[in-house]
């Protein structure tokens, strides 16, 4: 599945454009437009934010063509009802496949594109902005901005916290690789506050 290469007209002013493309003992071989610029700075108080929030807008606004797609069961490993959807998400928004052009924010890498719930894209965007330094509570409210993000319920947000977790979780107990290990201990930040949350609520 080339993500890049099926995304509808309306989709190409995110991801680089396809200049060529030929297949070879069963690669797909794409050559793409070169996109100057750099990384965004996604910490707290960033400028960057204001054109990550700009792309997050238009991408919830973009149905998924009808093509074949990954399903969130596939793409991540676990699934609930919720995160079914008509909404086309790139799924791996972290701050090193997307590029501050000129133009704006431009995203590459579009290999998991995924068919789902549009909650799900900020869902997975939580644990790279605690990376970046946001506390999960920030990280929260940062997202809020987002009606697709105040409109999911709290319980499958909780429910989506927990089962990532316990996927990276799982994941860094079988890897050496740095990142495995930040990903676990940011989707772990992330979902010991939305219980610890629950329980001061309950709380008398």
């Amino acid at each position: 599945m080339d993500g890049t290469k099926l995304l509808a007209h309306h989709e190409r002013r995110h991801p680089p454009a396809v200049l060529w493309q030929f297949e070879s003992d069963g690669w797909l071989v794409v050559g793409t437009e070169h996109l100057p610029g750099h990384h965004p700075d996604l910490s707290p108080g960033s400028s960057d934010l204001d054109l990550l929030l700009a792309t997050l807008t238009a991408l919830q606004e973009s149905p998924a063509p009808d093509q074949t797609w990954f399903t969130p069961a596939a793409r991540l490993g676990f699934t609930h009802p919720a995160m079914e959807g008509e909404t086309l998400i790139h799924c791996d928004l972290n701050p090193t496949n997307l590029i501050v052009t000129p133009v704006g924010l431009r995203i590459v890498d579009w290999a998991w594109t995924t068919k789902a719930a549009a909650w799900v894209e900020l869902a997975l965007l939580v644990p790279w902005l605690i990376g970046s330094g946001h506390s999960a509570k920030q990280a929260e409210e940062w997202l809020a901005q987002v009606p697709a993000w105040t409109a999911t319920d709290h319980q499958v947000l909780d429910d989506f916290a927990t089962s990532n977790a316990m996927k990276w979780a799982a994941k860094s107990r079988q890897s050496t690789e740095r990142w495995v290990y930040d990903l676990a201990m940011w989707t772990g930040e992330w979902a010991d506050h939305r219980t610890d949350g629950h329980q001061s609520a309950r709380e008398p």
